[in-house]
Order: C-alpha cells, then structure tokens, then sequence
C-alpha cells in the first residue's frame, strides 16, 4: 500500500497566510479529499495531484469554507473530460444543499455525482479505505472522519470545540488531525465560536493516546506557527503543525 497525506489548505475562514480546509488522502492511484475550501483544485495542480484521480469528497460541515471549493473542483473536473463517477459524502444538511446545487448549476456535467448522507458510526468502504464518520462539538452538525488505510488509522477532526467523541473514535489512532484555530490565551473565543486551540488538541491527543498530533485550521492572525506549536507541545510532544503542501507518509 502506497499511502500519503497532502495537506492542500490549513488555515481558517479567510485565505490570508493559508489556503483554505482540504486534505488529499493519495492511496495508491486513487484520491480522497477530506473537507474541499475554495480553490482546492488549483491545490491539486500546484501539489501535482490531478482533479481526475479523486474518488470522493468528505465533507465535514456546513460551513463555507469547507466545501464551496466543491462546485469549482466539479467544474474543472467538467472542462478536463471527466467521465468516471465521483462520490461526495456530508452530513444531512450539507448532502441537501449540495445536491441542490449541482442540481440547479446552469452547465451540466458529463459525469455521476452519487451523494451519500453520511451516518455516525456508519462505514463508508471503498476499494483502499474504510471512513467511519464520527460526531464532533462544533455550532452546526458536524463530522470528524476515522479513516483505516492498510494498518494505519488516521483521525481528522474538522471543526469542532473540545469534545469527547474526538477520544473516543480517535483512541490509539496512528495520526490525529486536529483543529487548532487559536493559542490558549483565546481560549475563551475558541469555545464561543465551536472551536478548539492547540492546548485542547494536545490534550485530546493525549488522551487518546495517538501516535501523531496534526495541528491545522490555523487563524489567519497567526502568520507564523510558533504560537500554536508552542500550546500544544507543552502537552504532547509528539506533535506538529502542519502548513500548506506539507506531506506525510502513511
């Protein structure tokens, strides 16, 4: 099994020092997008992964800038010649609003689009990986997503505040990727807006006792990682904070 991870966007909200959410799973030829920010296939492009080679989209929420890169992605998809299926997955309320969508979308594509609700504790199989969504405490229904690749298992948490479910779905998980839009000292407007920092990551990965701590969705008022490596590390060592094109060898 050939696997990596190529961290395509980490940073939140507004693209200002990082792109925005996206994590392409490569597994052998194949490619799955975990969350697809605005832009996400000039991403693809830049990191030399081709828009032809994704199989599926997971999508974590509801919010802008984790899945309306979807519909530039399924354009170029469009103009590239596509014409094998793609499969999108997302909680109910997303599934809907992107059907609708596609539905409406004044060019329509030569290729299937199968949408799929995706179900908590429900696993989600294709031919390299099993993708188990997973409840996370963010301010709209949102997943994390437990993927199984081979014997490695990789936890990605997407938005969400302090929660336990994180522990639970991500226990003994080889990496977890998790979401550290602040440093502690805005600990409080973390909570407030559904959000974690470095120090709750850190403390969920210690609890959970991975392998590897992933640190992304960084604010854009940090224009450098120091702060953030510096909040969970005092906690979990075995951790990093990951920046755009980063790569990671499964």
């Amino acid at each position: 099994m050939n696997g990596r991870i190529v961290f395509l966007g980490t940073g939140a909200a507004i693209p200002i020092n990082r792109g925005l959410p996206c994590l392409a799973l490569k597994v052998n030829s194949s490619i799955y997008l975990l969350d697809a920010g605005e832009g996400c296939q000039h991403r693809l492009f830049k990191a030399g992964l081709s828009p032809l080679k994704v199989k599926t989209v997971f999508i974590t929420h509801g919010h802008g800038d984790h899945y309306l890169g979807l519909f530039g992605l399924v354009q170029s998809m469009n103009l590239l010649g596509r014409d094998s299926g793609l499969n999108v997955v997302a909680p109910e309320q997303v599934a809907h609003l992107v059907s609708r969508v596609l539905e409406n979308m004044l060019e329509k594509v030569g290729f299937e689009i199968n949408i799929v609700v995706g179900k908590t504790g429900e696993v989600y199989k294709e031919d390299d990986l099993e993708v188990t969504p997973y409840p996370v405490c963010h301010t709209v229904e949102a997943h994390g997503y437990l993927v199984r690749v081979g014997d490695k298992t990789v936890s990605y948490t997407g938005d969400t505040r302090p929660c336990p479910s994180i522990v639970e779905y991500s226990k003994n998980a080889s990496i977890l990727i998790h979401e550290a839009t602040f440093a502690s000292e805005y600990s409080e407007e973390a909570l407030k807006q559904g959000h974690s920092t470095a120090r709750d990551a850190a403390l969920a990965a210690r609890e959970a006792d991975v392998g590897l701590l992933v640190l992304t969705h960084l604010s854009s008022r940090y224009k450098d990682d120091t702060a953030i490596f510096v909040d969970a590390y005092r906690f979990f060592r075995k951790s990093v904070v990951a920046r755009d094109y980063m790569t990671l060898i499964l």
